[in-house]
């Protein structure tokens, strides 16, 4: 099982909880039996989970992506009702209670509009989770990170060749249309091979990872070469829709880092320390060398496979008083 699908599981899971908790409050609440509120509301969030995760976020969901977030809650109201439709039945047959049926058909206004009501406030709770990201969220509320916490991390920085010059020959519109699908197209391979999302910038990412799991099995290379081969594989896909395959560089390095809760107003997980200035100088590096991608020695060394890596010399980073070996990866 890859980790993109045990992070969507885990989002169907909490999804599932939710409803679960929401139905059994406001079955009590207004004196319907529990344990039939209960079991509905837990059908109808694993369905909502099920279809935020394998439908939403997939493929074909991109038409429900780009619709306003609120415009979209119309739609999930409409899977919800059916959804009830399924769950009403399925829940009296599992609980043995084909004898209330008949009030639930005389009923079934009412329940549709209850069990909606109901729906919305959890349906908002997973749109939030989604947009903060199911981790970060659970870091914040359990503060894993409200005291400075010093690890170990492989970082991995990205950016589109000539975004500037191609951004003017293609429009604003149509440019934001390019980069949203190319890091649509990226993040599946990184979450694949064990990393994280740290930021969107502009018209690229940082992506992280704990060292020990870009280290073994050399999985950040696994996820460099599955980055590049998404984008091949949708070649066609961008030349139809944007006249123009978008070609990217990647820089990365690793080492000790300072990750902690930042903000007031609003709360983010930050990282700090030289290994982000060296490892952006990485991606820079990239561009000068003309190559695909760049890996600071130290990564390079820890790697068991080093069939596809040469050096290329140093770089000198600001603020850093020595110079950084660099090596080139040609991705596979």
């Amino acid at each position: 099982m890859t980790a993109t699908t045990r992070r969507k599981l885990a989002a169907v899971l909490l999804s599932t909880v939710i409803f679960a908790c929401l139905g059994a409050l406001t079955t009590a609440a207004v004196g319907r039996p529990v344990e039939i509120g209960t079991m509905n509301a837990l059908l109808i969030g694993a369905g909502i989970g099920l279809f935020e995760e394998f439908y939403v976020q997939g493929p074909r969901g991109n038409w429900m992506r780009a619709m306003h977030p609120l415009r979209s809650i119309f739609i999930y109201i409409l899977v919800v009702m059916a959804l009830y439709l399924v769950a009403l039945h399925i829940t009296h047959v599992v609980l043995g209670r084909l004898d209330d049926l008949p009030v639930v058909y005389r009923r079934l206004p009412y329940g549709l509009a209850f069990f909606t009501a109901f729906s919305i406030p959890g349906i908002l709770m997973m749109r939030v989770a989604h947009f903060v990201g199911l981790r970060t969220l659970l870091d914040l509320i359990l503060g894993t990170y409200h005291r400075p916490v010093q690890e170990r991390k492989v970082l991995l920085f990205l950016d589109i060749n000539g975004s500037t010059a191609l951004g003017e020959r293609l429009g604003a519109l149509t440019m934001r249309a390019f980069v949203r699908k190319f890091l649509s197209d990226l993040s599946q391979p990184i979450v694949d091979h064990g990393g994280e999302i740290y930021l969107y910038k502009g018209d690229g990412l940082i992506a992280i990872w704990n060292w020990s799991d870009a280290i073994n099995d050399d999985a950040i290379l696994h996820a460099i070469d599955a980055m590049f081969a998404a984008v091949a594989r949708e070649g066609k896909a961008y030349a139809r829709a944007f006249g123009v395959v978008p070609g990217f560089r990647i820089g990365v390095h690793g080492g000790d880092v300072i990750v902690s809760e930042q903000g007031d107003a609003k709360r983010s997980i930050g990282i700090y320390g030289d290994a982000i200035n060296i490892g952006a100088r990485m991606e820079e590096a990239a561009r000068t060398h003309g190559v695909r991608c760049v890996i600071s020695e130290m990564v390079a060394d820890a790697l068991s496979d080093r069939s596809r890596v040469r050096a290329l010399g140093s770089e000198q980073v600001k603020g850093i008083s020595t110079a950084i070996p660099i090596c080139e990866y040609a991705p596979g």
